[in-house]
């Protein structure tokens, strides 16, 4: 992949969806939104986190992420769709996502094809999209991005994939990794609702953050797994994978489900340990408060 890139090309969306988390409206004009001088510039590059000053990037604040993301074990090879729906948070003229070892095939905004450059940035890449038609402060608008890519591919930065002995993969992509995954504003400061749809083929199971909604089998005996959070969660949470495990369930002392994954075959070694979750979250809720999300769970890897 060059260093520099750019091209124009429309976007053709496919493959399994669920219904949103979260419905934004699609380029609105909020009231009032032309009440003081429009004036759109970039956003920044950084949103000044406390702690990752130079993370993420400025100008909007995203509401949700929807992923389709399509793996084949082995070769480690995928293909993804993100759509984004965000909001301006200033007049907006282009804006920036991180992004690191994708190859980047068609991005629009608002169902229109635009404009966008990839170089080379702080940690990864930067996706720059320029805007035919620039926000004003405070306006809604989505963002569209099909990309592939494979998860051994060579990156700018440390990579957030992590590699079993079964052809699969698990993501730890703490503090600023998750663009090896997705394109996204990826700084802790910008954290959202996510909606996933992991494809994994006959023999492996997918999971991801949230609840499991539903799993739609396909004619060449894969599977998409749909997953929901509603709860806002920051980009270096996710926890996407594709792998041969078994899937665990418990709940907490407060009826919290609980949701685990342990090496396929490696039940009766694993069954136990995971077992432990409800005390631990136990004495956890009773040091930092409570849990701040709908399900809760452990995945024990050999990677």
């Amino acid at each position: 992949m060059t260093a520099s890139t750019s091209r124009r090309s429309a976007l053709r969306l496919g493959g399994a969806a669920v219904a949103a988390a979260v419905a934004v409206p699609v380029l609105s004009s909020p009231a009032g939104a032309r009440s003081h001088g429009f004036d759109p510039a970039p956003g920044s590059d950084g949103v000044g986190d406390p702690l990752f000053p130079t993370l993420g990037n400025g100008g909007y604040q995203v509401v949700h992420y929807d992923l389709t993301f399509d793996f084949t074990p082995v070769t480690y090879d995928f293909t993804a769709v993100v759509k984004i729906n965000a909001k301006a948070t200033q007049d907006l003229s282009a804006f920036n996502l991180d992004t690191d070892g994708h190859t980047i095939d068609a991005v629009a905004v608002g169902g229109r094809t635009a404009d966008w450059a990839l170089s080379a940035g702080k940690s990864g890449q930067e996706l720059t999209v320029t805007l035919g038609r620039p926000l004003h402060r405070g306006q809604a608008f989505t963002v569209e991005i099909r990309y592939h890519g494979n998860g051994k591919a060579p990156r700018l930065g440390l990579t957030g994939w992590k590699f079993g002995t079964d052809g699969g993969f698990a993501s730890a992509a703490q503090s600023s990794r998750a663009d090896t995954f997705l394109p996204c504003n990826d700084t802790p400061s910008d954290k959202a609702t996510w909606t996933f749809h992991i494809g994994a083929p006959q023999g492996y199971v997918a999971t991801a953050n949230g609840e499991l909604l539903d799993r739609t089998p396909r004619a060449d005996g894969s599977t998409v797994w749909h997953f929901a959070l509603r709860e806002r969660m920051a980009t270096e949470l996710i926890g996407i994978a594709v792998v041969k495990g078994t899937y665990l369930y418990g709940s907490s002392h407060r009826g919290l489900p609980l949701r685990h994954i342990v090496p396929q075959g490696q039940e009766d070694r694993y069954g136990p340990i995971v077992a432990r979750t409800a005390d631990h979250l136990a004495w956890l809720e009773a040091k930092f408060g409570r849990y701040p999300f709908s399900v809760y769970g452990l995945h024990i890897y050999d990677g």
